[in-house]
């Protein structure tokens, strides 16, 4: 029989109860304080919850649906720029593939992971796509920022492949410029390329996103407003990895841009370039040469070319070890001389030299005015060319032996009767002007005048600043401080052959859309300007001209009277041969229109460096003006002057 232990009392053999110590104040407190504390940890954790779930619900429920939606950026195709006739392409799109990172979907550590790896794979640096990443994010952060654009396939393959390590960047099909003739019309045409750090607010103020590739020269850059397109846009739904997986929530296609007809005529176009290139390779002593053909009675230009030249493709598609050769190139492939370059004009100013003498009244076109093989003028010796002796010759011959003597003698009637009044009718010509063409970089050349020659050399050179006989004198045969390009040259000699209309040049024809619709005529809204020059001034001058082509006399005779013979148009023109440095060769000019009578194509060449302009710039001329349909002729016919009448 088991006996219960005693639960209680206090016998020997128990275990009495301790009785319980009553709770003081202070321990009271204690656990009050640890309930406040604990209470107030599980009001924040409360507070904290519930504004999570309601203040930031909204909030991070857009955050997570980003995570699955992706905005995908279509580029669009740049309008097509085609010749005259619409035919032959100058400039149009090729596929391409670009490499795109997403930054919403990279950031901090991840962002620099990536970054790291692609690097590796484009050969770049990291800290390079870390910079394209933060510009885009800051600036356009739910659009894609172009990593490497025109990606090889040697690249783009592997990425693919490879597609998870990469994630928030994917491929993206898209367009590079493509120039298929090459280097032909290259400063015409211009390039296109990345938006520079320097301008990349400014086309964000214009809105653009950034990463579009954007006309940088040419007509490219001035009719970049027609020729960009619109980008398309598509949201879609995709994974991690950035695969699409769902639905597409929407989409706006891309639209192309606009095309571009051009004024230039190809045959011509192709004959001055090859022109060039052959002026300069056999004078032997040139380093370029530049030309413009243009309609005198419209303006529009028919081919302009400077050499040497460049292959914008290069631009286009960074080969940059080409990029940084013509940068290197002492020559200067990317200079257009047919407008930025500047050059003294040589014998081709004499011709303007003899309209303003007869406008301003100091000249008559029958005046017989003594050439002699020099001739002293204020203390000085002035030479003729090579010393030639011309006799008691009037204007238009004077023009066709190209007489030095006889325009000095002019010169001094403008010092003593009319100071610095040929220079404001060089400037009527439009010489030392802009012409305001429609492309950008032209440079206004100089016609030098009292008040400019004051401004030059007050500060530097005090005893140069006036105005002296040799600065008149220097400026009838196109030299001195006078500066000027084949462009000008070619609008001062259309005013010539068209009856004194100074005329706006333009190489844009008109802007269609993908239908063909003419959108916009370009060329015969730009307007002309009439100096007023009247037909008893005009008719020795051309009559000259004339006789300088294809007079017995004629410096250029050799070149034009075999056209002339043979049934071809003829042509009335001017050599020059313009001095430069001491030591060093002329430059060659010839500038002259066709047919005389009847001009339908006015030609300015001149070959920097390269000699006597009958030699050297007349037969380039010459070949344009064959080549151009309305003046056509065989080429074969051009001549080769006489070196002592090359002036």
């Amino acid at each position: 029989m088991i006996t219960p232990r005693p639960t209680g009392g206090g016998g020997p053999s128990g275990n009495p109860r301790r009785p319980q110590r009553p709770l003081t104040p202070r321990t009271a407190f204690r656990i009050a304080v640890l309930g406040i504390i604990a209470m107030g940890m599980i009001g924040v954790l409360v507070v904290r919850l519930w504004f999570l779930q309601v203040i930031g619900g909204q909030a991070y429920a857009q955050r997570a649906n980003d995570n699955i939606l992706r905005t995908i950026v279509t580029e669009a195709p740049r309008g097509v720029i085609t010749d005259r006739t619409g035919k032959v392409v100058l400039a149009r799109n090729s596929p391409s593939t670009n490499i795109v990172a997403y930054p919403k979907e990279l950031v901090d550590d991840r962002r620099k992971l990536v970054m790291g790896r692609l690097a590796d794979t484009l050969g770049v640096t990291r800290y390079s796509l870390m910079v394209k990443m933060k510009r885009g994010e800051d600036n356009y952060p739910y659009q894609p920022v172009v990593l490497a654009r025109d990606v090889p396939d040697g690249i783009a393959i592997p990425v693919a492949e490879k597609i998870r390590e990469f994630p928030g960047v994917e491929l993206q099909d898209s367009f590079v410029r493509e120039y298929p003739n090459g280097t032909l019309a290259a400063h015409l045409l211009g390039f296109t390329g990345a938006i520079s750090d320097k301008q990349y607010e400014d086309y964000l103020a214009r809105g653009y996103n950034g990463n579009e590739r954007v006309g940088k020269d040419g007509v490219e850059s001035e009719y970049e407003q027609y020729l960009k397109g619109v980008s398309g846009q598509r949201r879609v739904e995709v994974d991690a990895f950035g695969e699409q997986v769902g639905r597409e929530f929407s989409t706006r296609p891309p639209v192309q841009g606009k095309n571009l007809r051009l004024t230039i005529d190809m045959p011509t176009q192709r004959a001055l370039e090859a022109q060039l290139e052959a002026r300069v390779r056999l004078s032997g002593t040139a380093r370029g040469a530049a030309g413009v053909a243009l309609n005198p009675n419209t303006g529009e230009i028919l081919g302009i070319a400077s050499y040497p030249t460049y292959d914008p493709n290069a631009f286009a598609r960074q080969r940059n070890g080409l990029i940084t050769r013509y940068n290197n190139d002492k020559r200067t492939p990317t200079l257009d001389r047919a407008i930025a370059a500047q050059f003294p004009p040589g014998s081709t100013f004499k011709a303007l030299t003899a309209t303003s003498a007869m406008e301003l009244g100091i000249l008559s076109p029958t005046e017989p005015i003594d050439s002699p093989s020099e001739i002293k003028l204020y203390d000085k010796v002035w030479p003729n060319f090579q010393k030639q002796f011309h006799g008691q010759i009037t204007l238009p011959t004077a023009l066709e032996v190209s007489s030095d003597t006889f325009f000095y003698r002019v010169g001094r009637r403008f010092y003593e009767q009319r100071e610095g009044q040929q220079s404001e009718w060089a400037q009527k010509f439009g010489i030392g002007l802009p012409t305001r063409i429609d492309l950008p970089g032209e440079l206004p050349g100089r016609v030098p005048t009292p008040q400019w020659k004051v401004n030059h050399f007050k500060d530097l050179y005090p005893t140069l600043a006036v105005w002296l006989p040799g600065d008149e004198i220097n400026m009838t045969v196109g030299q001195g401080f006078v500066e000027t390009n084949p462009l000008q040259m070619a609008i001062a000699y259309a005013a010539i052959a068209n009856g004194g209309k100074i005329l706006t040049p333009v190489v844009g024809r008109e802007i269609t859309d993908q239908s063909g619709r003419v959108v916009r005529k370009i060329a015969s809204a730009r307007p002309a300007r009439d100096i007023g020059i009247p037909a008893r001034i005009l008719t020795p001058v051309r009559e000259g001209l004339k006789l300088a082509a294809t007079g017995g006399n004629g410096t250029a005779w050799g070149v034009f009277a075999p056209v002339l013979g043979a049934g071809g148009p003829q042509v009335a023109g001017k050599t020059g041969t313009a001095e430069t440095a001491p030591g060093q060769p002329d430059h060659a000019w010839f500038v002259g229109y066709a047919p005389a009578d009847n001009p339908e194509i006015v030609v300015a060449v001149v070959v920097e460096k390269g000699g006597t302009g009958a030699t050297n710039a007349a037969p380039a001329v010459c070949h344009t003006i064959a080549a151009y349909e309305p003046t056509h002729f065989d080429g074969d016919l051009c001549g080769t002057p006489t070196v002592e009448k090359s002036n």
